[in-house]
């Protein structure tokens, strides 16, 4: 079996960390099937090509082809934007009419994210009558989101909401995004297929020795990652001594402001954006990952947290019950309140030892291994 992937985000030169869940998925179904990825992205500046450039990277079972473009500028943004998008749907289009050349026609097309991807797969839906499955991660759907879905135009809503009710079948990474996506869409075939875990970087290893507790936070810090209420809480922490913080994740300046404000710049790290090789060894000498997030559809960094035997301290978000249980490999706050959560850091110091770091790490590889989830999508693809 061979599948065509279309894919809106995934890893490239421009942007090495943008949809590595979506390339975790693709190694994890490779293990059992020859899976081809097309992503296009847009390079505005020209950093990697004045016009069109592909790059493909063969593996085992994985071709990933990322064809990069300039798109043509005038001084009006709206023919630019307008521009830009003739040219990637005729790139788009020209890759996969050359993958049937090449392949034939497909029984069906995955395509993960629905915009702009999908677009694409709509136009090979009429014009090779293809099916397609849609993979959904992004939380701009939800209601408590942003950006959000509704700061788009009708046009654009209109072919998103066509990407996601005409495909065959929709997954979903958790059950409570699965059942919000029906009740907005009424989707009538879905299924749970959960994110993965690179077992083979993120498992256990034993501390080195440091007696401070160590929290560490990895995310984009942006708006839904409520990265400045971990701050505030910390800052409530100044009375106890030997705690300290990292965060990993591109920094902004109203972040590093911040740290100053509440002088805990002695007591913080900022990390920076770094590989997942770096960032396990980082779990692996800290003491729990804190996730204070306003919103999500998962939270991929659990899983690795766990899966380094790390306990997590997240807000009290019904998706986040779907991965910790309390007291068992995390706890959970109420959001959007940096007391309670100090509090609850104060908590964790006092009770850090009553978790067990080897059996979080082997229930998480056991839920969230590489093939588990690669069978979940093979066996999809086989009754579909």
């Amino acid at each position: 079996m061979k599948v065509l992937w279309l894919a809106s985000s995934y890893p490239s030169e421009l942007h090495p960390y943008d949809g590595d869940f979506i390339q975790r998925h693709a190694r994890a179904t490779a293990l059992f099937c020859d899976i081809e990825v097309i992503h296009v992205v847009k390079d505005t500046d020209g950093k990697t090509t004045n016009d069109i450039k592909e790059v493909n990277i063969n593996g085992d079972r994985l071709t990933e082809k990322v064809i990069y473009y300039k798109p043509f500028q005038t001084s009006v943004k709206f023919i630019d934007r307008f521009l830009s998008s003739l040219k990637f749907k005729s790139i788009y289009r020209q890759a996969v009419s050359q993958y049937i050349s090449i392949n034939g026609i497909p029984e069906f097309i995955h395509v993960h994210m629905a915009m702009k991807a999908g677009l694409t797969a709509l136009w090979a839906k009429r014009k090779y009558q293809v099916p397609y499955i849609l993979s959904e991660h992004w939380g701009g759907y939800l209601d408590e989101a942003t950006p959000n879905i509704r700061d788009y135009n009708f046009i654009y809503r209109y072919y998103w909401k066509k990407i996601i009710t005409e495909a065959t079948v929709c997954t979903f990474v958790s059950e409570t995004f699965r059942k919000f996506m029906i009740e907005r869409y009424n989707i009538k075939n879905s299924e749970v297929i959960p994110n993965v875990v690179d077992t083979e970087i993120f498992f256990p290893v034993q501390k080195v020795g440091q007696s401070k507790t160590r929290f560490v936070h990895i995310s984009t810090m942006i708006y839904q990652k409520n990265t400045e209420a971990i701050l505030e809480a910390f800052g409530l922490l100044q009375d106890i001594p030997d705690v300290e913080m990292a965060l990993y994740g591109p920094v902004n300046q109203v972040i590093m402001d911040l740290i100053i404000k509440l002088r805990i710049q002695n007591r913080v790290f900022v990390g920076g954006e770094v590989p997942h090789e770096i960032l396990s060894k980082v779990l692996q000498q800290a003491d729990a990952l804190i996730l204070y997030s306003r919103f999500e559809t998962f939270g991929c960094v659990l899983i690795e947290a766990n899966a380094c035997g790390l306990p997590v301290i997240v807000s009290d978000l019904k998706v986040f019950h779907e991965i910790v249980e309390e007291g068992v490999n995390g706890f959970f706050v109420a959001g959007e309140n940096s007391v309670l959560l100090a509090g609850k850091l104060r908590q964790f110091i006092a009770q850090k030892n009553i978790f067990d770091k080897i059996r979080i790490a082997g229930s998480t590889a056991q839920k969230y291994n590489f093939r588990k989830t690669g069978q979940q999508f093979v066996d999809l693809y086989r009754n579909i």
